[in-house]
């Protein structure tokens, strides 16, 4: 069940949610009619001349509505609701970008990534407009690039269904391991195998430790697994970063090992073992964007401040980026967070075990 699950789930939903993840390649679809940016300009703002040479050459990239108004009260209900992507306010020394109160579609995110970048760059140049209006164009069109899409030989890059299922479906496959060695690990203490094993000189530790080392070694076969059947099957391309994709999931996997671990030697009960566990994956899993994209998680008010907490948003991103060819740290981000939750699940075990009055080796 641990080897076929991942085979069946990732053809699934590949398959079943690849019209969902198409309407979303194109961010600023050219049916959207919630794409519209309303904007308001003093006469001597420094940013005029580059506003308008922005809203000039974005129409011509991407399906975006500028409107011009007086004030933002004239149109702040339909940005809080997302019926539009942006306010804009350009003062006489500096700029101002209002997005929904109940938090940032990937529509609003993306443009006033653009906005800014732009915006920062072009207040640094200042007569940028007047020296060079073609680097001002450039500017457009990479900042759409950088935060959009990637070249490669074929063309505009975006996420496949089929990409964005298999790591994110293989992340959820291996935090499950953390069933599995939650459960072997509690066998373990209700046989009470560990007093015999106290008692041939060999610590809880070293027992604990062996069940993580086991978790790791099927969250290997299960990412191994994964690959061949992905690349084979479902032709995709792990590309140049596979062995560093294979690293991820394999400390991914160091950590729900512990996890497991962790909560079998502390829980009281099976039913615990099983209800904490099976709960933290669910969590986890749901703000990480296994269940559904991370679009549609960062349209959720509250949802899109609470993804940030789970390690599995962290691998999606990365491994999204990564497959489009963007330059970011998100990689780092992505192995260093389940690495500091090891760290720390092996100082609330120290702390678990003091309590109790068993001994630790170190």
């Amino acid at each position: 069940m641990l080897f076929l699950f991942p085979i069946v789930l990732i053809t699934t939903l590949s398959l079943s949610l690849n019209n969902l993840m198409s309407s979303e390649v194109e961010i600023f679809g050219e049916k959207d009619k919630d794409s519209i940016v309303y904007y308001c300009v003093e006469e001597d703002s420094k940013y005029k001349d580059g506003f308008l040479m922005f809203v000039e050459g974005i129409r011509k990239e991407i399906n975006i509505e500028f409107k011009e108004v007086d004030t933002l009260e004239q149109v702040k209900d339909q940005v809080d609701e997302k019926k539009a992507i942006a306010y804009v306010s350009l003062y006489e020394n500096n700029f101002d970008i209002y997005t929904s109160k109940n938090g940032d579609s990937m529509k609003s995110k993306v443009f006033k990534s653009m906005l800014e970048s732009l915006f920062n760059q072009y207040g640094a140049y200042g007569t940028i407009v007047e020296l060079n209006p073609e680097s001002f164009r450039n500017l457009v069109q990479n900042a759409y690039d950088e935060y959009v899409v990637s070249e490669d030989v074929n063309g505009k890059r975006t996420v496949t269904a089929a990409e964005y299922y298999t790591f994110a479906e293989l992340a959820l496959i291996i935090l499950n391991v953390a069933a599995v060695i939650g459960e072997l690990v509690y066998k373990e203490k209700q046989l009470n195998t560990i007093n015999r094993i106290k008692m041939s000189k060999a610590s809880e530790r070293t027992m604990i430790l062996s069940k993580v080392a086991l978790g790791t070694i099927i969250s290997i076969l299960q990412i191994i697994l994964v690959y061949i059947y992905t690349s084979l099957i479902l032709k995709v391309n792990w590309g140049e970063n596979t062995l560093k994709f294979i690293l991820l999931f394999v400390v991914f996997g160091l950590f729900s090992s512990m996890l497991g671990a962790i909560v079998g030697i502390a829980s009281k009960t099976d039913t615990a073992t099983g209800g904490i566990l099976n709960g933290a994956t669910f969590v986890i899993c749901a703000l990480g964007g296994c269940y559904t994209t991370r679009a549609m998680i960062t349209s959720v008010p509250v949802l899109n401040k609470l993804m940030y907490l789970s390690p599995i948003y962290w691998i999606n991103t990365a491994t999204s980026t990564m497959i489009c060819g963007l330059e970011s740290n998100l990689y780092l981000v992505a192995i260093m967070i389940p690495i500091l939750l090891s760290v720390l699940l092996l100082i609330l075990y120290s702390i678990f075990m003091k309590k109790r009055g068993g001994t630790i080796d170190v």
